[in-house]
């Protein structure tokens, strides 16, 4: 699978393009398998998992624990399976026609979105957590359940990705408070089961919280392209000294793309 030149054009333009039917149905299916295993403890214990702030605060008390979880990371780094899926061709082919080809793994994560009160996520861009300047990095956003405005699909404001970074990152918060950024002109980014949202690192987006009786999860890979990276391109450090909100999946620069 390749990106058509309409879809090419599209991700330097507006900052993001979709492509239908990536992930075919019996990937997609073992890929909310291992989700869910990921999410239930049941595979590496490396996998990091973030509990929805609701259960965390003790306002939900949720009977099935599938929907405790907000998200998991650092499913690359600690399950061969997800490591597969990460250097599948339809997802590979996508990104070189993106970025080139001397391609890197940079980091993952899943979202979870659970019905009724799967949490919010704020605007910002996915820049500042990483560099202090905008790395020759993409995110592929694979939708492994519908995703609707009313289960909080993503909302990406289209071409604002070319201003470059709009809020100058913090070691504490790189994203937007309510009412510092202005989502008049976002458009929701509603897609099928196996389809995906490729984007550019500076391309603002956010979600509302799940609302209706479906969970929204997806799985997020990025990758870079090492040829284009410069010396300018020094990372952020917090006041502890650590590399600020650096990918969980500490394989930056080093899982080599086949």
């Amino acid at each position: 699978m390749t990106l058509t030149p309409d879809q090419i054009r599209n991700y330097h333009t507006d900052g993001f393009t979709i492509v239908e039917e990536l992930i075919p149905p019996g990937l997609l299916k073992n890929i909310a398998e291992h989700l869910d295993r990921a999410a239930l403890g049941q595979l590496d214990s490396g996998i990091a998992v973030q509990v929805e702030p609701e259960v965390q605060r003790l306002d939900i008390r949720p009977e099935n624990p599938l929907n405790r979880i907000r998200k998991v990371s650092r499913v690359v780094r600690h399950d061969s399976f997800f490591r597969s899926v990460a250097t599948c061709e339809p997802i590979l082919s996508c990104m070189r026609d993106i970025l080139g080809d001397n391609l890197r793994f940079f980091g993952d994560e899943a979202q979870l979105k659970p019905a009724f009160y799967g949490s919010a996520h704020a605007w910002h861009q996915d820049a500042p957590y990483f560099y202090s300047i905008p790395l020759p990095v993409a995110t592929v956003w694979i939708a492994v359940d519908e995703a609707t405005s009313e289960n909080g699909c993503l909302q990406v404001v289209p071409g604002l990705h070319r201003q470059g970074i709009l809020k100058r990152p913090n070691s504490d918060q790189p994203w937007f408070d309510e009412g510092e950024f202005d989502s008049t002109d976002a458009v929701p980014v509603v897609l099928n089961a196996g389809d995906a949202l490729f984007f550019h690192l500076c391309l603002p987006h956010g979600s509302d919280s799940n609302t209706s009786s479906n969970r929204r999860r997806s799985l997020i890979y990025r990758y870079i392209n090492v040829d284009r990276i410069t010396t300018d391109m020094v990372p952020l450090v917090n006041r502890h000294g650590c590399l600020s909100n650096a990918p969980d999946s500490h394989l930056i620069f080093r899982m080599a793309i086949p």
